[in-house]
């Protein structure tokens, strides 16, 4: 396939995925973002260096290489969603890219390379990373690691130390990429293990960081190593792989009949990824497939290349009809949501551009969904505040006696009228 050839598709997969996808930019923030902007803009860009280079483990769950993506936009963009969602669509776009130059570099043929992108670039299990800014922390892991999987593939090991270190600095998650490498050396090198060691140590100390000094105690972000849970997150995200249940479990079955280097490596390179997420049955969400995707996008490449072409395009054509069905379900409920914290927030702006001195603010009731610490990360942002605007719920202890207070706001969701209510006491 010439350049210009793959120019071409590039920009049409491009223009594909913007059109299924052109509904996220008529989304809006939610408690995640929000509440990261409200103190992420104000950020020193010293303090992100030093996170950045730090080789301790940071308990405050602070990631420095994603962080830098709200301290940046929030700077620039405010409240101006459908900016984030550009820069969030451009990354993933380079990440299918990426994904394009790694396949070919392990030897796929341009139509299986083709295939696996289409397929990781489109699929809907990975709508909420593509869809919602909270997630641009894997999204970037999967840019770093691809960048040092390239990197490695292409014997320049020593540049794909950086890659990986700000791939770790994005999401924890890319601490099981040295074993990927291991993998890519075992079938695609010459088997130099030496070059590995760096890696491994570098993965070794963060990991028993992360163990010892991990502060969540029976949590939803606690580790749970049992059967119970290995076997509930293990059904979640099979069943994400095809999007119909436990059909997923057939990748590795599939991908050793198919005798194809490229399909065991990604069948491995998935499995691997998705170990530490197989121990967090707190955390179940779709959006975390999508570095482990990574690596289903090879697998995938290698088991249509073992095939005729025409099976691909059977397989497209069976899949598509369930990707339209799942994108509507999710589409028509995610706007919903947003619509209503948009009116909440857009109010709540309002409120901080006539009375920007307020000095307390009462809250009775918020969006469905719509976790408190949002609506404290919201008010925060807008007033461009946190150290002197108190936040209460009309339920909290203090609320009344702030109510009786001079430069207090009362903010009243109407959940019939999906408006929200703004009283103002002023000394005046």
């Amino acid at each position: 396939m010439s350049k210009r050839a793959g120019a071409v598709l590039f920009l049409l997969l491009a223009a594909a995925f913007l059109i299924v996808n052109r509904g996220a930019y008529r989304g809006y923030f939610h408690d995640d973002e929000l509440d990261t902007l409200s103190w992420a803009p104000r950020l020193r860009p010293i303090e992100i260096v030093k996170a950045l280079v730090t080789p301790r483990f940071l308990t405050n769950n602070f990631r420095p290489a994603a962080h830098f993506y709200f301290y940046a936009a929030g700077r620039s963009f405010g409240l101006d969603y459908p900016k984030y969602i550009a820069v969030l669509h451009a990354i993933h776009l380079f990440n299918v890219w990426l994904l394009w130059l790694l396949m070919r570099r392990l030897g796929a043929k341009p139509w299986a390379a083709a295939a696996g992108c289409l397929f990781f670039a489109l699929h809907m299990a990975l709508f909420d990373a593509v869809w919602k800014p909270m997630y641009v922390y894997d999204v970037l892991c999967a840019t770093f690691c691809l960048l040092t999987l390239l990197a490695y593939a292409h014997g320049r090991w020593v540049l794909g130390l950086p890659a990986f270190w700000l791939a770790y600095k994005c999401k924890e998650l890319a601490v099981m990429l040295p074993l990927v490498l291991a993998l890519c050396e075992y079938w695609f090198g010459k088997r130099r293990w030496l070059r590995l060691a760096p890696y491994f140590a570098i993965s070794l100390s963060f990991g028993l960081q992360g163990v010892l000094l991990n502060t969540h105690h029976d949590d939803a972000y606690t580790f749970r190593f049992t059967p119970a849970a290995v076997g509930e997150t293990s059904v979640f995200y099979a069943a994400r792989v095809f999007l119909v249940p436990y059909l997923g479990f057939v990748i590795p079955v599939a991908a050793w009949l198919a005798r194809n280097r490229r399909a065991w490596f990604g069948a491995a390179m998935m499995g691997i990824l998705f170990v530490p997420l197989l121990f967090l049955p707190g955390r179940l969400f779709s959006a975390y497939c999508y570095l482990p995707f990574t690596g289903l996008a090879i697998a995938f490449a290698g088991l249509v290349e073992s095939r005729h072409p025409a099976v691909a395009a059977i397989f497209f054509l069976l899949w598509a009809p369930m990707e339209y069905r799942e994108l509507r379900t999710q589409r028509q409920a995610r706007l919903a949501v947003d619509n209503d914290v948009r009116e909440w927030v857009t109010t709540a702006a309002g409120l901080a551009r006539t009375a920007p001195r307020v000095k307390a603010i009462v809250y009775a009731g918020e969006p469905a969904g719509f976790e408190a610490w949002g609506v404290r990360g919201a008010l925060h942002f807008v007033f461009h505040r946190s150290d002197d605007l108190t936040v209460r719920f009309i339920e909290d202890p203090d609320a009344a006696k702030l109510l009786a207070s001079d430069d207090v706001a009362l903010l009243s969701w109407d959940h019939e009228r999906k408006k929200l209510g703004v009283l103002l006491r002023t000394p005046q």
